[in-house]
């Protein structure tokens, strides 16, 4: 085993790096230092150029210092399962999805080689327990995710359940044998482990099952603005075509790169933006033409990424709150809507029944019941979304609930794993 193997929780919102380094732990190191917490790095990308790159919070800062020229990227590991998804054209340059992903990979690999001093070619990679509920496109996003980790610079790697780098990191702190069940809930994936604990040492056969689906945060973002606020952008305008009789609404597919934070920025693309043009030219409504045109300064303006900001706190505040109040107030999309609670629910019904139905398949595979479960240890931001909690707390009562801090688990769990690197293989 070399001196050092690197330990990456490469997240949908945040990444976080730490190390075994010649057999000792190194726990999560401050990759950016100009984040409030320093060990977290935003996994955003911005490109003012195809030449230039920023990362993390040095994204948004240049960002804004550019006044918004370029392309930012978010929640961009959400493409991976998506095989009609190849990338993106910046400046003429076409920039794979496995590239993107490699270049922010690289960066972190280059900060954490810089504090430990030392070249560094092993690594051990959290992934979702699903990519997609599809086995194809699953093994296709870890195929692009070895692609990634190669244009890195790592020679060797090992992806490991992130659910179940939350349960070694919670096999460290007990000396009794228990059952455990871990939901982590990240911005992309909900991912279950069920697993046994022992004072042994960690052994593959410790793993009853490992199951999850393709929707968290991102999806609850994402509903505020299919079931709101994307009317105000045009999303129910019907259209006409010159010399054609046929009505037509605005198209799926440009419904859901608006609805979705992972694909909005892709509105900007040439063709996705001519085409839109040409659905403003030919909409029957004045009214319709009107919205359209607050679509292309979200766009133009670079207004994307601040307004999903602004659901995101809407989304937090519900967690606390029956009612929350969204506002923005940029020029010419000035938007003040009150949400609530009861609503979010409704609307989030779907991502429950997912969430649960995952949960149900991983008691099914470890061939265990419900009340055999000794601790349940929940992680992630939207694993404090109320209704989540009051269904694990209705499942196994309030005394098994545990929590730890929200993006510190894994990782811990992630450098656990790489002691036993050979029981990976």
């Amino acid at each position: 085993m070399s001196d050092t193997i690197l330990a990456i929780d490469f997240g949908t919102s945040h990444s976080l790096v730490g190390a075994l380094h010649k057999k000792q732990r190194v726990e999560a190191m401050p990759i950016d230092p100009t984040h409030s917490d320093q060990s977290l790095m935003r996994t955003l990308l911005y490109f003012p150029n195809a030449d230039e790159c920023y990362y993390g919070s040095d994204a948004l800062v240049k960002y804004n210092e550019f006044e918004m020229e370029g392309r930012l990227f978010r929640s961009f590991k959400s493409h991976l399962p998506n095989k009609n998804y190849i990338g993106t054209v910046i400046d003429n340059r076409i920039l794979s999805l496995e590239t993107m992903i490699g270049v922010f990979l690289l960066e972190l690999k280059k900060r954490a080689e810089k504090q430990l001093g030392t070249k560094i070619t092993k690594a051990v990679i959290g992934k979702p327990a699903r990519y997609s509920m599809d086995d194809v496109a699953d093994e296709f996003a870890i195929y692009r995710m070895r692609k990634a980790a190669e244009y890195a610079g790592f020679q060797e790697v090992h992806f490991v359940p992130e659910p179940l780098a939350a349960a070694l990191d919670f096999k460290r702190q007990i000396n009794d044998e228990k059952t455990i069940l871990i939901g982590d809930f990240g911005g992309g994936t909900s991912d279950f482990t069920i697993m046994k604990i022992t004072k042994d040492d960690f052994k593959k056969s410790d793993v009853l099952a490992v199951d999850g689906c393709p929707m968290a945060g991102d999806v609850l973002d994402s509903l505020f603005m299919q079931n709101r606020l994307n009317s105000t952008f045009g999303a129910n305008t019907q259209y006409r075509m010159p010399m054609s009789t046929n009505l037509l609404k605005m198209p799926a597919g440009i419904m859901e790169k608006l609805n979705k934070p992972s694909q909005i920025v892709h509105l900007k693309e040439k063709d996705t933006y001519e085409f839109i043009k040409e659905v403003r030219k030919c909409a029957l409504k004045d009214t319709d033409k009107e919205k359209i045109d607050r679509l292309f300064v979200l766009i133009e303006d670079q207004q994307i990424f601040p307004f999903f900001e602004e659901i995101e706190k809407t989304k937090k505040t519900l967690s606390n709150r029956p009612t929350s109040q969204f506002n923005f107030g940029y020029p010419d999309l000035e938007t003040s809507e009150v949400f609530s609670s009861v609503e979010f629910q409704t609307w989030a019904e779907n991502f429950k029944q997912n969430i649960f139905a995952a949960l149900g398949r991983c008691f099914e595979q470890a061939q265990i019941s419900e009340q055999q479960i000794d601790h349940v240890f929940l992680t992630g931001g939207t694993a404090h979304v109320p209704f989540i909690q009051d269904e694990f707390k209705k499942r196994f009562g309030s005394e098994k609930l545990q929590s730890k801090n929200f993006f510190h688990s894994i990782l811990s769990g992630l450098i656990e794993s790489a002691r036993n690197w050979d029981e990976l293989s």
